[in-house]
C-alpha cells in the first residue's frame, strides 16, 4: 500500500475590557405622594466620594488591562515560532484540536524514479519512469538547520528525486538519508525548518482509544481521518515480502481510514502526539476496508535514529528458519508439544548456531514470554535489542531444556529469522 510548519497564524482568543459603559438616559421624576427631605450636604459628599473611588478603580483596571494586552502582543515571540498546544481535554472537538497540533508537521512526499520494463526489449526501452506519492512526518531538527523527516521505505525506495510539500503549500527538495526494508522506515532531509511533531507513547496504547490519521490519500494532501486503536502488537508476518522481510510483525491496527498515499504519514493520539506511522492496509480491494496498520512510533524513532547516526538499522535476529507448530504438525513429527516455533534450519555463523540450537528444536519461551507460534517468536525477537542476552526454553527429543544466547544482527542478505 502506498501510502508541517506552524499555520500562518495561530488562533488567538482576545478579550477586551470596555473603556467605559453607557449609562441610561435620565428619566423625568414622577411626583412623589409624600414629601422627601433633601439629603444633607455630608451625605452628598460621601456619595460623591464613593462614586469617584469606583470610577478611579475601573479606570485603573482598564488601563492595566490595555497595558498588559499591549505588552503581551509587543513582547510575544514571533508568530512563526509559536506552537499550538492542546491542554488536557477541555474541548468537545478533540479530533480538530489534535489535528491542529499535528498537521503542521505532516508533509506530502512526491517521488520520481525509474524501473526496468520487463515487457520491453532492453535496447529499445531500457527503463520506464515511475511516479508516486506518500506522506512524511517532520521528526527532528538537523544540526545544520534543516529537518529530518520520517516516511516509509517503500515510499522512497528507488526514487531519484524526492519533493515534499509542507502544510503551507511550500515545496522543498529532499535527499534520502537512509532506508531500511526490514522496518519499512526511511529518513529524508530538507534544508528548510519544518515544525517537528511531538512523540507519543506506543507502548501503552489502549484498544479503543482515539486514533487520528493524517496524510495524503490518493494525493489529497493533509487529509484527516479518525477512528480507534483496534489492536496492538498485531503480528502480520503473513504479508511479508517474498525475500523474508516482515516489517509489520509488531503493528498498531486501526480503523481510521488509511488509503494509498497515507503511507509514511502520522497516526496521532488525542493530544496530537505521534503514536505510529501508517504503512499498510489489509484489504481485498486495495483501498480502505477498515483495517489499517501503523508502525509503532517507538520502533520508527529507533530505526530513524540509527539511519541518521550510521545509515543503517541493525535488526535483531536469532539466525533460524522455522515454522509454527500445530497439533497436526506435532503428530506428524512426533513432537512432545503442540505449539511453539519449530526450528527448520540454523544459519551458519549466527548466534543461534553458537548457542547450540539444532534443527528439530521447538522454542516455547523466550525469557518469560510464551512462544506459541513462529509469529510470536519473530515479534518477541524484534522487540529485543542487538546484544541482549536471552534465555530460550526449548523441547528437544522429548526433553525440556534452556539455552542462553545473545541476540545478533541480521545481515542484509539473509532471509532467516
Amino acid at each position: 500500500m502506498e501510502n508541517t510548519g506552524i499555520p500562518g497564524s495561530d488562533p488567538v482568543h482576545q478579550s477586551t475590557t470596555p473603556a467605559g459603559a453607557a449609562f441610561p438616559a435620565p428619566v423625568e421624576p414622577t411626583p412623589a405622594p409624600v414629601a422627601v427631605s433633601a439629603a444633607s450636604p455630608h451625605r452628598t459628599r460621601s456619595l460623591l466620594l464613593i462614586v469617584a473611588v469606583v470610577f478611579v478603580a475601573l479606570l485603573a483596571g482598564t488601563i492595566a488591562g490595555l497595558a498588559g494586552g499591549y505588552a503581551a502582543y509587543r513582547f510575544a515571540p514571533a508568530q512563526e515560532s509559536r506552537q499550538i498546544e492542546l491542554v488536557g481535554d477541555q474541548t468537545e472537538e478533540v479530533v480538530a484540536a489534535a489535528a491542529s497540533v499535528a498537521l503542521p508537521s505532516v508533509v506530502n512526499v512526491d517521488v520520481t524514479g525509474e524501473q526496468a520494463d520487463s515487457g520491453s526489449l532492453p535496447s529499445e526501452h531500457p527503463s520506464v519512469p515511475i511516479q508516486g506519492e506518500g506522506s512524511g512526518v517532520a521528526y527532528q531538527e538537523a544540526p545544520d538547520g534543516g529537518t529530518y523527516i520520517i516516511t516509509n521505505n517503500h515510499v522512497v525506495d528507488g526514487a531519484t528525486t524526492i519533493v515534499v510539500t509542507d502544510s503551507d503549500g511550500e515545496r522543498h527538495d529532499a535527499e534520502l538519508v537512509g532506508g531500511d526494508s526490514e522496518s519499512d522506515i526511511a529518513v529524508i532531509k530538507v534544508e528548510s525548518p519544518i515544525p517537528t511533531i511531538g512523540i507519543g507513547d506506543s507502548e501503552n496504547l489502549v484498544v479503543g482509544q482515539l486514533a487520528i490519521a493524517i496524510g495524503s490519500p490518493f494525493g489529497l494532501e493533509h487529509s484527516v481521518t479518525s477512528g480507534v486503536v483496534s489492536a496492538v502488537h498485531r503480528p502480520l508476518t503473513n504479508i511479508g515480502d517474498s525475500d523474508g522481510r516482515y516489517p509489520y510483525v509488531d503493528s498498531i491496527q486501526t480503523d481510521a481510514a488509511i488509503n494509498p498515499g497515507n503511507s509514511g504519514g502520522a497516526l496521532v493520539d488525542r493530544r496530537g502526539l505521534l503514536i505510529g506511522i501508517p504503512s499498510a492496509i489489509y484489504s481485498d480491494t486495495g483501498s480502505y476496508d477498515g483495517v489499517g496498520l501503523a508502525i509503532p512510533v517507538q520502533t520508527a524513532v529507533r530505526a530513524a535514529g540509527e539511519l541518521i547516526e550510521k545509515g543503517r538499522v541493525d535488526t535483531p535476529f536469532l539466525g533460524i528458519l522455522g515454522q509454527t507448530v500445530t497439533p497436526a504438525f506435532a503428530e506428524q513429527e512426533a513432537l512432545t508439544v503442540t505449539e511453539g516455533a519449530w526450528v527448520a534450519e540454523v544459519t551458519a555463523g549466527t548466534e543461534a548456531e553458537k548457542a547450540g540450537l539444532q534443527t528439530g528444536d521447538v522454542i516455547v519461551a523466550l525469557d518469560d514470554t510464551r512462544i506459541r507460534s513462529m509469529d510470536d517468536l519473530i515479534l518477541t525477537v524484534r522487540r529485543q535489542s542487538v546484544g541482549d542476552e536471552v534465555s530460550l526454553t526449548i523441547w528437544r527429543d522429548g526433553d525440556e531444556m534452556t539455552i542462553e544466547m545473545m541476540i545478533g544482527i541480521k545481515p542484509q542478505d539473509l532471509t532467516t529469522e
